[in-house]
């Protein structure tokens, strides 16, 4: 980096003036000294008294003065050092500072200590010295706990400085600082807080190795000064650097959601025709008359019951890791902490026991399912971290859900360590936790309580070191659900309708055959085929679309048949594997065309295309 100039020109002509205005009160005050003491004839006794006194108060007033630009001074030059350096480069700017301040209030050695998070480890140390001088080697020790300095931490979080002229003095409670400024010679040392909303984040200090001395009222207000000046850019250097933690993880979730639609999309399609033809089998098994046969009965219903565990894991990770905003709707609280559960069950089985205490009601809240699973995912996490492994037998997680006319509450209790008293009002403090570094950013609960808040409820926490926590989320119950239209709803018979189906994975296109018998199917593999196919014969009653296909897509077939054969692309239903990417989650809002989502059973395959409202015929 660039060093810049230690004053610019119109700091420099400041200065200028601010030394010429010194000197002339210099002068004014010899000026009327020496007329006092000239005893010329025409002043009387009282005039030249009044000289004297003016000519004093002109040199306080010079003192004062000269006190005031020197603050000003260190203090610009001290900002320079500090605020206008990039947050990565705050050490050098931090050691600067240390020498301009040390070498105005004669110190010899310089010193910025910054706290861990609990306020009672060393978290980082910078260090000036002057040539000659031992340096502390504070870096050396972070992590190190600060227990054995109460008396100089009591005086730092009250606010006070710690001003110490002989070190061989200090009470019998500063053992350790005695014993430290023994070790490096320190005769005497200064020490300001640096403070944050009423908060110690650190401290400097100065000391003096050649000779115990005082420190002076002006020294004293420098210092004070600087501390403002480094608590302003530790201060910025760690919001953004929590900033740019914000941003890594929102990067994080984007990628996770990418991925995450990704993956269902490739696991679903082999799963839709691996469902669909285990389905089909069942149908067409004979009725059980050998044991053989009731025996394979059971291992196609062993089967599929696989692939519905398969199912819900895959929409339970694209639900967890969606990052687009939902529309709130009545939702099952119930069926979301059975699948939250789930998803958490390999955290969950080394710490405690599960246990799930629901009412006979129908707890449903207004919501997403997406939100109300990453609220119960935090707080089932956050019982199993305050519990220790190897003791499963010893440990519960109580789930309990109930309901009244108005309200319904979801609790989640723990027998782990507990909160202690002192920490309970700050656990929803963004940025604020008591896990070791890398284990959490202290996010987690104060996105739950925003979650819970923007839908109209709120979240309350009970807690008793040792025996364990409660925390309770309440929300406004919701109206019963809408009854599903009947086109969506179980049709009497599927048959005689003519379909193309559109998609590029050949095993569905098999299993659309297989499950459709009684339409007329048409398949092809791609969007290019689709539009050949159509422009030969257009005669369809319904287009089976898949949504995420190489080259043309389903939205560019749709947009293609919209043009060329107006009217049929209403007659269109898509088939996803779960890829959405914004674009095409706009697109379905705006068609309002039905999606039939991978893998699908028979008869909700059948109902689709039995559904599509087909044009009056002549």
């Amino acid at each position: 980096m660039t060093e810049q100039p230690r004053n610019s020109p119109e700091l420099s002509a400041d200065a200028a003036d601010s030394r010429t205005l010194l000197e002339r009160l210099q002068r004014s005050a010899d000026v009327l000294e020496n007329l006092s003491g000239a005893r010329a004839p025409e002043l009387s006794e009282g005039t030249s008294a009044a000289l004297r006194q003016e000519a004093a108060a002109l040199r306080r007033m010079r003192g004062e003065l000269g006190l005031l630009l020197k603050s000003w001074s260190l203090l610009t030059d001290t900002s320079q050092k500090l605020l206008n350096l990039p947050p990565d480069e705050l050490e050098s700017g931090v050691r600067a500072a240390l020498e301009v301040l040390g070498r105005n209030i004669d110190a010899q050695r310089g010193y910025v200590t910054l706290l861990s998070d609990d306020g009672e480890h060393l978290s980082e140390a910078y260090e000036w010295f002057s040539p000659g001088m031992k340096a502390h080697g504070l870096a050396q020790h972070r992590g190190r706990s600060l227990v054995g300095f109460p008396w100089s931490l009591d005086e730092l979080r009250a606010g006070r400085m710690v001003t110490v002229t002989d070190a061989g003095r200090l009470p019998p409670e500063a053992v350790e600082a005695k014993r430290v400024c023994a070790l490096l010679g320190v005769r005497s040392y200064i020490t300001a807080p640096l403070l944050l909303a009423g908060r110690l984040l650190g401290w400097m200090g100065f000391d003096s190795v050649d000779a115990a001395r005082e420190w002076t009222p002006e020294e004293r207000h420098l210092m004070r000064l600087t501390a403002h000046v480094v608590v302003s850019a530790v201060d910025r250097k760690r919001r953004d650097a929590q900033l740019l933690q914000e941003k890594e993880r929102e990067q994080r979730a984007q990628s996770l959601g990418i991925l995450a639609a990704g993956l269902a999309h490739e696991i679903n399609n082999p799963l839709a025709y691996a469902t669909g033809n285990l389905e089909y089998l069942r149908e067409r098994l004979p009725d059980v008359s050998e044991p053989t046969d009731a025996e394979c009965l059971q291992v196609l219903d062993e089967a599929l019951e696989g692939t519905l565990r398969i199912q819900r894991i895959v929409a339970d990770l694209k639900a967890l890791s969606s990052t687009q905003v939902e529309a709130t709707e009545p939702v099952d609280l119930k069926a979301v902490t059975e699948s939250t559960l789930r998803m958490a069950a390999n955290q969950l089985r080394h710490k405690a026991q599960v246990v799930r205490d629901y009412g006979e009601d129908e707890p449903r809240v207004r919501g997403t399912s997406t939100k109300l699973g990453q609220v119960l995912l935090n707080l089932v996490l956050n019982a199993a971290h305050a519990i220790p492994e190897g003791h499963v037998s010893e440990h519960r997680i109580t789930v309990s859900l109930r309901t009244d006319a108005t309200e319904v509450r979801l609790a989640v209790s723990d027998t782990g360590c507990g909160i202690a008293p002192d920490v309970l009002p700050r656990i929803f403090d963004p940025l604020f936790t008591t896990r070791r570094a890398g284990e959490g950013m202290g996010m987690g609960l104060a996105i739950c309580r925003d979650i819970v808040t923007a839908l109209g409820g709120r979240i309350d926490v009970r807690s008793e070191p040792g025996r364990g926590t409660t925390v309770e989320v309440t929300l406004p119950r919701a109206e019963a659900p809408v009854p599903l239209a009947p086109s969506l709803q179980s049709l009497a018979r599927s048959e005689g309708r003519r379909v193309l189906v559109v998609d590029d994975e050949p095993r569905v296109l098999d299993l659309m055959r297989r499950l459709l018998r009684g339409h007329e199917l048409v398949t092809v593999p791609d969007g290019r085929a689709a539009l050949a196919r159509l422009r030969g014969d257009s005669a369809f009653d319904v287009i089976l679309c898949d949504l995420m296909m190489p080259e043309l897509t389903g939205v560019d077939v749709y947009q293609a048949v919209r043009d060329s054969w107006p009217g049929l692309h209403e007659r269109i239903v898509f088939i996803s594997g779960g890829a959405f990417t914004p674009e095409t989650k706009r697109f379905l809002q705006e068609v309002k065309n039905p999606v039939l989502a991978k893998p699908f059973d028979a008869r909700h395959l059948r109902d689709a295309v039995m559904a599509v409202a087909l044009p009056p015929r002549d």
